[in-house]
Order: C-alpha cells, then structure tokens, then sequence
C-alpha cells in the first residue's frame, strides 16, 4: 500500500517589499459598521475641545479670622501673644538643629503676621470696592425712579385724557383736581340701555334658533325607515330609478338620465351673481326662472317679519 502524501496547506503569496509601514488602518480592512469605513473629508479647523476635567475638588476656603472670640486677628492686641518673638537669652549652638528649629519659628511667627495683615486689607480692599459698587448702583435706580419723564417721551406718549377717579367714583364736592361731569347720569343710562338691547337681541336670536330647529325638526331622520323611504325618494328603487333630466329630451340625454348630470352644468358663482342683480344669462328663460326663486325668498322673509315666526320654504312645503 503506497504511503500517504502529507497534507500541506498552501498559503498565498505575499510581497514582503509591498508592505506598508503605516500604523493606520486601511480603510478596506473596516467592516461596513465602522464609522471610518467611508472617507469623509475633515475640516481644516475642528470643534473646541470639551473644557478639560479636573480631577478632585478644591475645598471650599475657610474664614481665617473666625475663631477670635470677637476680636480682630489682625490687630496687634491678638497678634502679639501669638507673634511674640523667641526669648534673646537662649543661645543655641551654630550650626546645629536647634539653630534650624529657631529660624523656622522665627519664618513662621513672621509669616503668619504678614499673612494676617495681607489678608485683612485685601478683604477690606474687596468689601470697600462691593459697598462702593452696591452705593452706585442704589443711587443710579433711585435718579431713574425719581428722574422726570423726559420730553420726547411727554410728547410722544398715548394719553386717555381721562380721570379714573372721576370715571370710576362720580364726582365728590369739595375734592381737588376732580372736575364735575354733568353728563354722567346720561352716559350711564345710554350704556345701561345699550347693554338691554344687546342682551334682548342675543335673546331674540336664540328664540330664532329654537325656533328654526322646531320647524327643521319635522324632516329629520330618526329611524331606519324614514331613512329608507328619503332614499327611495331621492334615487327610486331598482326597478323605478329616479330619472334627471327633461323626458322630453332627446334620446342621448335620456341614455344619461340615470345621472345627475342630466340635468346639466351646476351654477357657478357669475350665475349666482347674475340672478341675484337681475342681469341676464345666456337664456331668457334662465333670467324669469331666478327671479321668481328669488322674490318667493323675499317675500318669506318679509312674512316672517310680519308673522313673528318662521315659515317653510317652497320645496319643503312639498314634503
């Protein structure tokens, strides 16, 4: 039996000189989710970078002249207890810890009464500029609230003329700067009758309204059957359709009767106008035909009128 062949796989060639030496990755190594997998061009100038963030927090600064007793740290009743400086008889030997021990005693006795000192005029410095800056700004709202209107603004300002006072409490004898008005009680009473009139012709229009509806509610559909029956009405049944149109047309238009537009063309606006001014149309008898719709319109109005109540129209009437 013939040995086996060893199975070695076989890799593909690569060009070892072709290698790149950029540490970037190309973009046809990036899958189709990748933001970069399509080069888009950068601007010149980018975005301002995010304000940088500061590890930790600063502690808030303590007051260093609290815990006095009510005394001021900074005046030389305080700061000579704790500044005194050391006693000259102590001799220390040069050069040695105790020497070192001394001058930084010394550094800070030293430091801590320039420290106060410092620190108590700068606060004075500070709270002087703030009463300085709150005096001026108190002084400029008080010129703005007591300053006298200015002239443009006088004559450029809408005035009413009017004396609320006067307007809202009549006149009072004796009072200043408040004139008599003798045509109050006139005014009043023209406003107090306006005001009846308008409420009694809201009243009239609703008694209207209700009025309208009783008539309109003889034709309203409230069952299935009435309902049936206004259809057969308007459109006819199967076997009798309901047909448009004149029937003593010719034969085309009665082949479309079944349509409503047999009847022709509805009116358009210039029609309407044109019956409505009394100007002719196209036809004579188009002319005769609106104004008699429109007289019987106007003469049910003006029974109305006269009658108190509403009255039918001419196609309701048919009903």
């Amino acid at each position: 039996m013939p040995p086996k062949s060893l199975m070695i796989p076989v890799r593909p060639w690569k060009c070892l000189q072709c290698r790149t030496f950029s540490a970037t990755t190309s973009n046809r190594r990036l899958g189709p989710e990748h933001p970069d997998y399509i080069p888009i061009p950068q601007p010149p100038q980018q975005t301002l970078p995010d304000r940088p963030f500061i590890k930790g927090r600063l502690p808030v600064p303590r007051d260093v002249f609290a815990g006095a007793e009510g005394r001021d740290k900074a005046s030389p009743e305080w700061l000579d207890p704790h500044t005194r400086p050391r006693n000259k008889s102590t001799r220390v030997k040069a050069g040695s810890r105790e020497e070192w021990k001394v001058k930084i005693s010394d550094m800070r006795r030293q430091n801590l009464r320039e420290g106060l000192v410092s620190l108590k005029a700068r606060r004075e410095t500070d709270q002087h500029a703030l009463k300085t800056r709150s005096d001026r700004n108190q002084r400029g709202r008080q010129e703005a609230l007591t300053r006298p209107e200015r002239e443009d603004e006088r004559l450029t300002t809408p005035s009413h003329g009017l004396d609320l006072d006067h307007l809202f409490h009549g006149y009072i004898p004796g009072s200043p700067g408040v004139r008599p008005d003798p045509t109050r009680d006139e005014r009043i009473a023209r406003m107090r009758a306006n005001v009846a009139a308008r409420a009694e012709a809201a009243r009239a229009e609703r008694a209207s309204h209700v009025n309208t509806l009783y008539m309109n509610a003889r034709h309203f559909i409230v069952n299935p059957q009435q309902l049936n029956a206004a259809v057969d009405e308007a459109f006819g049944t199967t076997e009798n359709p309901v047909m448009f149109g004149d029937p003593h047309s010719s034969m085309a238009n009665r082949e479309n009767a079944a349509s409503v537009w047999a009847n022709g063309k509805p009116d358009r606006v210039q029609d309407m106008l044109n019956r409505a001014n009394h100007v002719g149309g196209k036809y004579a008898v188009e002319g005769a035909a609106g104004y008699s719709v429109i007289n019987s319109e106007r003469i049910r109005r003006i029974a109305e009128v006269f009658t108190g109540g509403k009255l039918e129209n001419a196609n309701e009437a048919r009903r």
